[in-house]
């Protein structure tokens, strides 16, 4: 994403400082004949310039004291963002029992705003921060396309953070990704278009919702790069959301505050190939939930091959998985259940043109595993017919580096017990599709990075 430097910038002004004469002195004679007595006229004129006299130094004692009051910004604060709006079309038909979706829509695809900055400290270290805010273009709210409050939507409720690095890597602490992005290994819908195959990410398969991503509370450390190879490693006291998940830091006084999460990524970079491999664990406290200890855990591997400049063909596998079912699941599994679900995919880019891209993508999701008692509900089948299939096909034609226009299309097709909708986007039209359905999305917009 590219950014922009801002100049160095006071908070304060200096408005209140002379720049003219005033009116009323403008208003006072300025010569007196000869022998003419002194007198008001005489005084006037000593006055106005006893004032101007001591005109310097009135302006460098008001300089000093506003300086004592002001704050400066940092040099090299950058302010940076992405616009992401179009027109769609969300259609949802075939569900097991329940209405069929219809809706045209203005949409957001996860717009942002952010400010980060650097500063030298000398020796090869540097301080750095970051704070970023999800921004919903298409109404000004912080609502997803659901009616559901985004919680990535708001007041830097995106990745924000403070750290330091060197020689030896960086340290970072504050909300930050863990897990969940795929970077250019699998970026259409971080970076190109608004949607792709929903459980690319991990986060949820509809059935299993895993729930990781942005993560409060967190201290991450990234190793330094040796031979296109590096790692970061997380540790966080929040596991929420998801049902019986705690953060450690606001449970109740006297309450357990053994809560963890854990996040581990791997990356490897060597034309023309790159690899990844992503995995988190979370841990509830162990007085949480009566006679259960909640956990939830994901991996991804992936792999990319840039054949061609601006061509890439890459393949990605999931693993979901939660354990000690706080809640049961109307329709799929019981309490205390042991639940996983696996999927995999492939993606491809390509520009043919240099101002036309084409883009596509298609996943298999199998059936969960782990269902041992069935709870009554609109499906009744536990973890038979949990499994799904989607696919993405889209171009986008680039107006500039920073600007582009696509079309997109977006398809899964759920078996009659699976759930797999675009939650992770924020475009699923309504909080908890009914099992069966097939959710698609048919849209045109409009990208812009600064």
């Amino acid at each position: 994403m590219k950014s922009q430097t801002s100049s160095r910038l006071s908070l304060c002004t200096f408005n209140n400082l002379p720049t003219d004469t005033p009116h009323s002195e403008r208003s006072v004679p300025t010569t007196q004949a000869r022998g003419t007595p002194a007198g008001p006229k005489l005084e006037n004129r000593m006055l106005r310039k006893s004032h101007w006299h001591n005109m310097p130094r009135l302006a460098a004692g008001a300089v000093l004291v506003l300086t004592a009051s002001c704050a400066w910004s940092q040099e090299g604060v950058q302010i940076y963002g992405r616009a992401n709006v179009g027109l769609d079309r969300y259609d949802a038909p075939g569900a097991t029992a329940g209405p069929a979706i219809h809706q045209t829509r203005v949409y957001d695809a996860i717009s942002r705003l952010g400010f980060r900055g650097t500063e030298d400290l000398g020796g090869g270290y540097k301080a750095l921060f970051q704070l970023e805010a999800g921004v919903n273009f298409d109404t000004g709210g912080d609502r997803a396309q659901d009616g559901t409050v985004n919680p990535n939507v708001g007041f830097f409720l995106r990745d924000t953070f403070v750290g330091l690095e060197g020689p030896y890597g960086r340290v970072t602490a504050g909300r930050q990704s863990v897990y969940w992005q795929n970077g250019f290994i699998v970026p259409a819908s971080n970076f190109y278009i608004n949607a792709d195959v929903p459980f690319f990410t991990g986060v949820s398969t509809g059935r299993l919702p895993l729930l990781i991503s942005r993560v409060n509370n967190s201290v991450m450390y990234t190793t330094p790069s040796i031979a296109g190879a590096n790692a970061s490693f997380t540790i966080s006291p929040t596991t929420t959301p998801g049902p019986g998940f705690v953060d450690s830091e606001t449970v109740a006084p006297g309450a357990a505050r053994d809560a963890r999460l854990y996040g581990a990524t791997f990356r490897w970079q060597g034309a023309p190939f790159a690899a990844q491999v992503d995995y988190a664990y979370k841990r509830t406290s162990s007085d949480a939930v009566a006679g259960l200890r909640p956990t939830g855990s994901g991996l991804k591997a992936m792999a990319g091959w840039r054949y061609t400049p601006g061509g890439q063909v890459s393949v990605i596998g999931v693993r979901v998985a939660l354990k000690d079912l706080a809640v049961p699941m109307a329709g799929f599994a019981g309490r205390g259940d042991d639940l996983s679900q696996f999927g995999w995919g492939i993606a491809w880019e390509h520009m043919i043109t240099p101002n036309v891209q084409a883009l596509a993508s298609a996943g298999v999701l199998q059936d969960a595993r782990g269902c041992t008692s069935v709870v009554a509900g609109a499906a009744g089948r536990g973890c038979q017919n949990t499994g799904a299939t989607s696919y993405m096909v889209a171009a986008r034609y680039l107006l500039s580096k920073r600007t582009a226009v696509y079309a997109s299309l977006n398809q899964v097709k759920n078996r009659a017990n699976a759930t797999l909708d675009y939650t992770g986007m924020a475009l699923n039209a309504v909080p908890s599709l009914s099992p069966g359905a097939d959710p698609r999305i048919i849209a045109i917009g409009v990208i812009h990075n600064f």
